[in-house]
């Protein structure tokens, strides 16, 4: 077992599955670039981190934003390179194998932003070569909570019901509800192929409501930095030991996302 900082919230090595980097119109964040994330995460007791471009999901091409980002991320074994894909768009195909051989590990989605149904059969069609390809897939229902957009640009969260539905009609892909509501848990329950991370998750005694919704084999760290402060959402791994156990804990940090994309894959 790997100690990174103290406490018992953050006694063990953290993976982080919900990480972006770069720009984004509505907020102003920091840090930007990829070694000042590292030097953040890893200062918070991240040792590994699910990097995403932040740019890509605003970007008429996501590629303009994902190639630059895959290709510096590939260099470091610290990140796990998450490219986004629109399906909408012709050739999405040709961008999912670039992303793929400049060492993408996982693809991600941000429907509402790109206006497509999780229903699509583009969708389906990705869904299928991710299962071939042994990827996990990521679904980013939102990037900021509703009530914080900005007045002219207000988008709805992805229904958790279509990202069930999308994992029940793929029963051996991964499934990975990025920024999901405490309240949408539930309707994840009925596809146990789709795993959950915490970052929007909220509630008294958070990770124990939580594994009472799905479990803790169904729960990753994440932390949607650099949108969420770290520290906050570090917090909700403070359970008392009676109610989550040191195994669950391990769980939660890093084990689960380990068994979805395990080093050196």
């Amino acid at each position: 077992m790997e100690k990174c900082s103290e406490g018992r919230q953050a006694a063990y090595k953290l993976i982080d599955t919900s990480v972006f980097c770069g720009p984004w119109p509505f907020r102003s964040l920091r840090p930007r670039t990829l070694p000042e994330l590292k030097e953040y995460l890893a200062g918070h007791g991240v040792c590994r981190a699910w990097v995403t471009s932040t740019e890509a999901v605003l970007l008429p091409d996501p590629m303009t934003a994902n190639e630059p980002l895959l290709v510096e991320a590939a260099k470091d074994p610290f990140w796990v390179p998450v490219t986004l894909l629109d399906p909408s768009l012709p050739g999405w195909e040709d961008d999912y194998r670039r992303s793929l051989a400049m060492g993408a590990r996982a693809v991600k989605l941000t429907p509402n932003y790109h206006q497509y149904s999780l229903s699509s059969p583009a969708v389906d069609r990705l869904a299928g070569l991710l299962t071939a390809d042994r990827l996990p897939f990521c679904i980013q229902m939102r990037m900021m909570d509703e009530r914080a957009h900005h007045p002219l640009m207000k988008v709805p969260g992805v229904p958790a019901a279509e990202v069930a539905e999308l994992a029940l009609r793929h029963p051996e892909l991964s499934v990975v509800a990025c920024a999901v509501y405490n309240a949408e848990l539930r309707f994840l329950q009925k596809a146990p192929n789709v795993v959950a991370e915490i970052s929007y998750v909220e509630s008294v005694e958070t990770l124990l409501q939580a594994k009472s919704v799905l479990g803790v084999e169904r729960l990753l760290f994440g932390s949607h930095s650099p949108f969420l402060y770290m520290a906050a959402v570090q917090a909700k791994l403070d359970a008392h030991p009676d109610m989550i156990n040191e195994v669950e804990l391990r769980a939660v940090c890093y084990e689960n996302a380990g068994r979805l994309i395990p080093d050196g894959r």
